[in-house]
């Protein structure tokens, strides 16, 4: 019996490492993203999966590939979430101005989340590109794909996941009582920023797992990108591209990192790792922590976000990439 938890819309999004200037293979890559829009929801999610690909479909013996992580890394309104994808720009004592590209789509279609044979799960179908080419091949995107989904109680510490934590109320922590993994039987559970997921490859084939999935994506609609200025090459044609956009060197109208409250629907990521780059725009690199600390409060960063760098480790940091580690350390 399968038993419909959400559905909705799906995107694929891959960031190129600094200063790139060829994307030609996962080695240019310095993460993959997913965002999930679920239908008549206010909010999206942007999520981070841990090794820069989605778990392989593995025929036969299960291998470990065959499984993956992937945390929430902002939640807000789906025009907040295309905003974070927007490229950025940034000053270091050492190397002059870093520029983080744009990162690019190379993947939408329509998902669902549901239970199925006392599991959850989470299939999707690809409306773009309709033939995967090889930047599909490399971030292990395929037409369409299942997995096994289980979310990882945040009280208890699991070897290779990242230390974050999501705020969650108690009548979700309760959910998992002294469980280290439940189902995602509540879609309440995936609103929270750092929540994260296990995915285990299952099929391949959606006939598979008795699911019809409906409906065609609008990515650039939906997050409010143009089109016309975003790399489209992976997109339509599955061809890795390279970012080709300028980053904004000026204070984008209201500062997502002071956004709304926290947690939950009305979560528009104040202190995620998308905000915290954006409230230390402009800063210099090498620094220290109370560089840091100084260059957000200048940047009029939320409270929330300059109380997250006070928790920094005090020592100095060269790169954004520094930044954000330090982020999963914290949070």
């Amino acid at each position: 019996m399968t038993e419909q938890v959400e559905k909705g819309d799906i995107y694929f999004f891959y960031r190129p490492k600094v200063n790139a200037q060829r994307v030609e293979n996962l080695d240019d890559v310095q993460r993959l993203h997913v965002v999930l829009v679920p239908d008549g929801a206010d909010n999206a999610r942007l999520f981070l999966v841990g090794k820069k690909r989605m778990p392989e479909i593995a025929k036969g013996k299960p291998k470990s590939t065959a499984r993956e992580w992937m945390m929430i890394d902002m939640t807000g309104k789906p025009k907040e979430i295309g905003e974070a994808l927007a490229p950025l720009e940034y000053e270091t004592k050492t190397r002059g101005e870093q520029e983080q590209g744009e990162a690019i789509p190379a993947g939408e279609g329509r998902y669902a989340i549901f239970e199925r044979d006392n599991s959850s799960r989470l299939a999707y179908r690809l409306d773009n590109p309709n033939k995967p080419g090889k930047a599909q091949q490399e971030l292990k995107i395929l037409t369409e794909a299942s997995y096994i989904i289980s979310v990882r109680n945040p009280s208890l510490d699991v070897p290779g996941f990242p230390h974050s934590k999501p705020d969650y109320p108690k009548r979700l922590q309760d959910k998992f009582a002294d469980k280290r993994w439940i189902d995602v039987d509540d879609s309440r559970l995936l609103d929270y920023e750092n929540a994260q997921l296990l995915l285990i490859g299952a099929h391949d084939d959606l006939s598979e797992e008795n699911v019809s999935i409906s409906g065609k994506a609008a990515l650039f609609k939906t997050l409010g990108l143009n089109a016309r200025e975003w790399p489209t090459e992976a997109l339509e044609g599955g061809r890795l591209a390279e970012p080709q956009m300028k980053p904004d060197t000026q204070e984008p109208k209201g500062d997502r990192s002071k956004g709304g409250k926290r947690g939950g629907k009305a979560a528009s990521g104040t202190a995620s790792a998308a905000g915290i780059a954006q409230a230390l725009k402009g800063v210099d690199f090498p620094c220290g922590k109370s560089d840091l600390i100084k260059q957000a409060k200048a940047n009029h960063a939320a409270d929330e976000v300059v109380d997250v760098l006070n928790e920094f480790p005090d020592r100095q940091y060269e790169t954004m990439a520094d930044i954000q580690k330090a982020v999963g350390e914290v949070r």
